[in-house]
């Protein structure tokens, strides 16, 4: 996976949004819904079908499964997930920047690891 060189140039959380929301999709509804949902025996019936439709058509398919037919999976486009892990490491970098910034003003305190083990024993 390619991840950028500086966090900080990652996409935000809005702009991720923006790009969910306008996510160009072509989807054929089942039951007036704006995308497709299938039981777990049917997903595995026509699992290289919904791969090639989410690789080629961008579209998403929704495993469900009981009674109630409850989503438990998602078949996405991978580009879908790459880009949420970006979002996600560079969410995670600025909480580690944050963290090193209350080390460095003396906000915060560390300890070393067999202070931590000691710490820890029963």
């Amino acid at each position: 996976m390619t991840r950028p060189a500086d966090p900080a140039h990652a996409p935000n959380l809005a702009t991720f949004a923006k790009m969910a929301y306008h996510l160009t999709m072509s989807v054929q509804p089942t039951t007036n819904s704006q995308h497709e949902e299938l039981s777990v025996a049917q997903a595995r019936d026509h699992f290289s079908e919904r791969v090639n439709r989410a690789a080629y058509g961008n579209e998403i398919t929704y495993v469900t499964r009981g009674r109630k037919h409850e989503r438990a999976a998602a078949i996405v486009p991978a580009s879908f997930v790459e880009d949420y892990e970006t979002l996600l490491d560079a969410h995670d970098a600025r909480i580690a920047r944050a963290r090193l910034d209350d080390i460095r003003a003396g906000r915060e305190e560390t300890i070393t690891l067999d202070e931590m083990d000691r710490e820890l024993e029963p």
